[in-house]
């Protein structure tokens, strides 16, 4: 029976014609719509370690590559690794013929029992930092490398902001009187690749060379034919990928690795610019101040059963109707058309002009064209006539197991059963010739209450969702 509440059996379709389970879509309270991923804008709340759930700002973040400074992950198996204390006979600040036990602390990996002392490196006297950091012998190289690239963005940047205003012919504006030649030279990101930067000025000159191809490769070592290979002294790939500056090649050489930063992000509709997720600001907190997931909006679709389908004759396939909202709904089933919203997919597939400015945060947002997805059912079904009506969310309902269907005049050829806000609904499945699995697809109509509206705007509106369900193997 878990094979039939995977998320994945039931799906909706996005508004922006990705078919998505309930658990993956998000709801729009202001614009009335489905959204998934890839049609809201991400946006970065807060930034911190989830070791030592510290806060840090991204200008600091941005210096420490998104790494905290304090934690460290282990280089062998990549488990937090935790501070060990120990004792160790030192000489007496006092008397150097005298020994005391001084208190010193090291990493240690609880998974692996990987230390720092297995590479070398020292005992601190702190529990916190102090660690020796691995040199790196292409670091000098790298700076300049961001440098002349840096000074290529700024000269990219300052071209376009030329011709945006070149052509705006003005006798009293100019684009020396806009981006004046002092206040250009005050830049401190500004390079000899701009065309305002003082010539003969050696202390920002970039002796850059471009790098050359080369068809001889360095041999390897006598050493590698002779010596035997031991598995257990080598690193692996993932291993020598967590370490990108220095590659280990031998277990000795692992150093530990600076714990990555997570981040807190808070998802906004592109449409509308209203929050669909934000999260706490509190690291350690998991409750979000806004939360607007299809899960508490939408009726919930799931399998009851799995039964036995074959090809070309119909049977009873039985679904659920779950509405976890506090008003009543009244739900009804269309026939899907997968022509109306196939042409919604091609609409949304083409090219815009790079992305859409996002004005609350002036970040431009790069939309991203959906994947491919068949629309198409392979099998028919026969949808039930009439309406149906769920009752609202209660909590205290969910301890009663008697059914309510006493109090509704339901068909008991459509409904099935019903118990508190859930419904069952039967639907006629007839899957087509010549294929593998049944997929079926209708229109849900249901009247949701919009908590948002204002009083001149109705409460209650008619929304359609498109649902895709795989009913399951179609044997012969």
């Amino acid at each position: 029976m878990a094979h039939l509440f995977k998320v994945d059996r039931v799906r909706l379709l996005c508004s922006c014609g990705v078919l998505k389970p309930i658990t993956a879509i998000y709801f729009c309270r202001h614009c009335l719509k489905l959204r998934c991923g890839n049609c809201v804008s991400h946006e970065v709340d807060t930034l911190f370690c989830p070791n030592c759930l510290e806060n840090m700002p991204s200008t600091e973040a941005r210096l420490k590559k998104n790494r905290c400074a304090n934690c460290f992950d282990c280089p062998s198996c990549c488990h937090t690794l935790s501070t060990r204390a120990t004792s160790i006979q030192a000489p007496s600040p006092e008397d150097s013929n005298k020994t005391v036990a001084r208190k010193v602390y090291y990493l240690a990996c609880t998974s692996c029992r990987w230390t720092s002392r297995d590479v070398g490196l020292k005992d601190q006297t702190v529990a916190t930092g102090g660690w020796s950091e691995q040199d790196n012998e292409h670091y000098k190289y790298l700076q300049s490398l961001l440098e002349h690239y840096r000074s290529v963005a700024q000269q990219e940047k300052l071209d376009r902001e030329r011709k945006r205003f070149s052509h705006r012919k003005s006798a009293y504006l100019s684009l020396t009187d806009k981006y004046s030649l002092p206040s250009l030279l005050g830049r401190k990101s500004l390079t000899p690749l701009s065309p305002y930067a003082p010539k003969g000025d050696s202390s920002q000159s970039l002796d850059m060379t471009a790098s050359e191809a080369t068809a001889e490769v360095e041999g390897l070592p006598d050493e590698i034919f002779t010596e035997e290979v031991v598995l257990s002294s080598v690193t692996d790939m993932e291993q020598r990928m967590a370490s990108p500056e220095w590659q280990p090649e031998k277990t000795s050489d692992l150093y530990p690795l600076h714990k990555h930063i997570l981040v807190k992000r808070s998802l906004r509709c592109r449409h509308c610019e209203h929050n669909l997720s934000k999260p706490e600001y509190n690291p350690s907190s998991i409750k979000f101040k806004i939360q607007l997931g299809a899960f508490y909006h939408v009726p919930e679709v799931r399998m009851i059963r799995q039964v036995e389908l074959k090809s070309e004759v119909e049977t009873c396939v039985q679904v659920s109707l779950c509405n976890p909202t506090p008003h009543d709904m009244t739900l009804a089933f269309l026939p899907f058309v997968p022509e109306a919203y196939t042409a919604m997919q091609q609409k949304v597939e083409e090219p815009t002009d790079g992305g859409s400015l996002n004005t609350s945060s002036m970040v431009r947002v790069v939309d991203i064209p959906p994947e491919k997805t068949d629309l198409t059912p392979s099998a028919d079904v026969a949808l039930p006539q009439g309406q149906v009506i769920l009752a609202a969310r209660d909590d205290t309902a969910e301890y009663d197991d008697q059914d309510s269907i006493s109090s509704y005049k339901d068909d008991p050829l459509v409904v099935a059963w019903r118990r508190a806000n859930k419904v069952g609904i039967n639907l006629l499945v007839t899957p087509k010739a010549n294929v593998s699995r049944a997929k079926v697809g209708f229109v849900l109509r249901y009247d949701y209450t919009n908590t948002v509206a204002t009083a001149s705007e109705s409460r209650t509106v008619t929304l359609n969702i498109p649902v895709m369900v795989d009913v399951g193997t179609v044997s012969e």
